[in-house]
């Protein structure tokens, strides 16, 4: 069926504010007085439906400084004040002097931090403050946290800065103060801490600096110490809009509950099926008790959708229906027809990264260019093969939000240091981690080593092993040299010896990088599993001899490296990013992969409901980024972070309707699986057989006896039990699909068999 025309298509003699419209938006858009929940499904027309409503306030006489939007992004916001320029034609852009006064011909717009900074720069002197306040970003905040550490004699191995601030960060996206903290603290490492978070507010308010968090507390903390401000500020806005709602944390939420006190025109519109910001503070439960907060609120859903095919949203809205206490809502589409979902299981990691290019590739021959394309992955070190196999095909990619992989700095520190064990007068790489981790190496000494080098004409490895002969150079300083120095020469002589890999894993821990790289913050994390993913490839060079291993690989990451430099100049490039920055974008094609067990969902949810249901919306997000076409990968083993695993395919493939799908696999004995269930099913509902199709290479054992016995339990046949078979001897079953499992024999061999057939005997 050919899709009609999205409703901003109308025609122009039609009214610009309702005319683009449906029956829900347009109902929404009528509301006027009062509170007004919008559940906005993905793609349904959010932004449309706020700025109409905006724009239709001011059309029915509303003046503009009494409206207020707020939203998470300044795009966001320049997007809804361009859109309503539009709408009523308003030609006069806005100065910084009109901001929030009646001379203004346009709504205050923007971020909650540019609002508050901008009403902190007008009133904060009525909380002693002087309005001339600077703003701290992160490195500011790091700088200052050191120094929090260093007079409270913490070591950083004990507490690193960036843990100590993810902590701060969480009180005061929680609107918690240091006391409040302190009354709640159970241990000593938390009360050590929040001793922190006091000392940080103290010196930030001894700097007249405040941080983000801050610019959103200190408004609220106005609020609560000083009404004439609080009634000043709901007289001005009496109209207040926000963007996105299920995304904001408890200090926002206080922000905007106090301004609506007064007149409550409160609109918020959102989605918590995808809210997936819970590490940033965001709290799901603003959104879903809002109509808590406001009982005579009207709630209107938008399950329209204008980006997707029906079989994506089907699809997606089963997969997030697992999801308990979430309004419930059903998105639906007028383009009925599409293509299945794709949904593909591969033998490994590597090849899940050929066939995702070799899908991109297909796509593109008929039609869809690359710009149009994206891989999404859980975390950014599964991009790592992703980029191999684009250079391999010759094909531009770009990541998005993040370094690439091999330009991290992480990464290239690694790299750095394996450089100098295959070749220490590699000068460039010496002074890279000479203080990596830091050896409190200074800029003073460095400088000093290398005018050393300089004078005598050595090269810096050199005068770096002959240190005791250099002046003004502290026996301290010449002791942390001699260390290094050491350290290297005792890599170097392993690396006559030992492979790749296990040299690396020497080198991580002589250098004690590992805990270096974990300081408790989420980005710590992430840096040592991209080590870890580093460590992956360097198994691929396990079988050469020591010498070849370590120059072999050197090689190919540094070809990879300049290779990375020439791709970014192409135009039409595949996106690679991480599920978390797609929010909010579209694509033609869109392959999801690693959706296995301890990959997706996170291994980190295994434990925790909540965390678990928002993997689950992260899953839906992902899903209904996708216009026509949707594949899916699951790999049956995998190489991550350093160490290989047999996964079972992700629970959220489990909640897929067959109907929407078609499934592949380069085994055809999944396929047989699948064939097998599917018939299962069809003649429980009196249906026919279709097809299920199958690609690629076809590995699979098929040394099983056809005349072997059915009258066994299956269902005693599950992952971990203890089987024999008459050919390969004893063996425990890893992984279970449907009728098929996968067997790890004691001999070190592994198969797979079909239960029905196979002459397995339970141990």
């Amino acid at each position: 069926m050919k899709a009609t025309a999205h409703p901003s298509r109308a025609g122009k003699n039609a009214d610009p504010i309702f005319g683009p419209l449906n029956a829900p938006q347009r109902e929404a858009v009528k509301h006027s007085k009062g509170p007004l929940l919008i559940l906005a499904g993905a793609g349904s027309g959010k932004t449309r439906a706020i700025t109409h409503h905006i724009a239709q306030l001011m059309h029915a006489g509303v003046p503009p400084w009494q409206i207020l939007a707020v939203t998470f992004t300044n795009k966001a916001a320049n997007e809804m004040k361009d859109r309503i320029r539009r709408l009523l034609s308003i030609t006069q852009g806005e100065t910084i002097e009109e901001w929030g006064s009646k001379t203004g011909r346009l709504p205050v717009m923007g971020t909650f931090h540019s609002v508050c900074a901008r009403l902190l720069r007008r009133d904060i002197e009525k909380l002693g403050r002087d309005r001339s306040f600077v703003i701290y970003d992160a490195d500011d905040q790091e700088k200052l946290m050191k120094q929090v550490l260093k007079e409270a004699n913490i070591d950083e191995k004990e507490l690193k800065p960036r843990a100590a601030l993810a902590y701060i960060g969480r009180f005061k996206s929680e609107a918690v103060s240091p006391r409040e903290a302190m009354n709640e603290a159970t241990t000593e490492r938390m009360r050590r801490i929040i001793s922190g978070y006091q000392r940080y507010q103290t010196l930030l308010r001894e700097a007249n600096a405040l941080d983000f968090d801050d610019l959103i507390l200190e408004t609220v903390r106005l609020f609560h110490e000083v009404p004439e401000v609080l009634d000043r500020y709901q007289e001005t806005w009496q109209y207040l809009h926000v963007d996105e709602y299920q995304d904001t944390n408890h200090a926002q939420y206080l922000f905007i509950t106090l301004l609506a006190q007064k007149y409550r025109n409160l609109c918020v519109i959102g989605d918590p099926d995808q809210s997936i910001y819970a590490f940033r503070g965001a709290d799901v439960r603003n959104i879903l008790e809002f109509e808590k907060d406001y009982p005579d609120a009207v709630r209107i859903k938008l399950e329209q959708n204008y980006r997707s095919t029906q079989p994506i949203l089907t699809s997606a809205d089963r997969v997030i229906a697992a999801n308990p206490n979430r309004p419930e809502k059903t998105m639906w589409t007028q383009r009925t027809e599409g293509p299945k979902i794709v949904v593909h299981e591969v033998a490994d990691e590597r090849k899940e990264a050929e066939e995702a290019i070799r899908a991109a590739e297909h796509l593109r021959t008929g039609g869809v260019p690359f710009n149009d394309q994206v891989i999404l992955y859980r975390t950014n070190a599964q991009s790592r093969l992703f980029e191999e196999a684009c250079m391999r095909s010759g094909i531009p990619y770009r990541i998005v939000g993040g370094v690439k992989f091999y330009a991290r700095r992480e990464v290239k520190d690694v790299l750095a240091y394996l450089a100098v064990i295959l070749n220490p007068f590699d000068t460039l790489s010496l002074l890279r981690i000479i203080n990596v981790p830091a050896r409190k190496l200074g800029l003073t000494t460095l400088a000093r080593l290398q005018a050393e080098s300089q004078k005598t004409g050595r090269t810096l490895w050199e005068c770096l092993a002959n240190c005791s002969d250099i002046e003004d150079l502290s026996e301290a300083v010449q002791r942390r040299i001699t260390s290094f120095v050491d350290c290297i020469e005792e890599l170097r002589k392993r690396a006559e010896t030992e492979t790749v890999s296990a040299l690396a894993h020497h080198l991580l821990t002589a250098t004690e990088m590992e805990p270096w790289l974990r300081d408790g913050t989420e980005e710590g994390e992430e840096r040592w599993e991209n080590v870890q993913e580093l460590l992956s490839v360097m198994h691929k060079y396990d079988t050469l001899d020591p010498s070849t291993s370590l120059l072999s690989f050197l090689e190919e990451a540094s070809l990879v490296s300049e290779v990375d430099k020439l791709q970014d100049v192409r135009d039409d490039a595949l996106t690679l990013m991480t599920l978390h920055l797609c929010k909010g974008l579209e694509f033609e094609h869109v392959m999801i992969a690693g959706c296995e067990e301890g990959i997706f969902p996170h291994a980190s949810s295994s434990f925790d409901r909540e965390q678990l249901e928002e993997e689950r919306r992260l899953m839906y997000v992902g899903m209904t980024r996708a216009k026509t076409h949707l594949t899916i990968f699951f790999a049956r083993r995998r190489m991550l972070w350093g160490e290989t695993k047999d996964n079972s395919p992700s629970r959220f493939l489990d909640d897929l309707p067959e109907e929407c799908l078609e499934r592949r696999s380069d085994s055809i004995l999944s396929v047989f699986g699948w064939v097998s269930e599917k018939g299962r099913q069809q003649a429980l509902r009196g249906e026919s057989s279709s097809d299920v199709h199958g690609s690629g290479d076809l590995r699979v054992e098929f040394n099983q006896d056809l005349n072997a016995s059915d009258d066994f339990n299956q269902e005693s046949f599950a992952e971990g039990a203890r089987v024999e078979h008459p050919a390969f001897g004893t063996g425990t079953i890893v992984t279970r699909r449907g009728d098929i499992v996968d067997i790890r024999f004691d001999a070190g061999q592994r198969k797979s068999f079909v239960l029905s057939i196979a002459p397995l005997k339970l141990l």
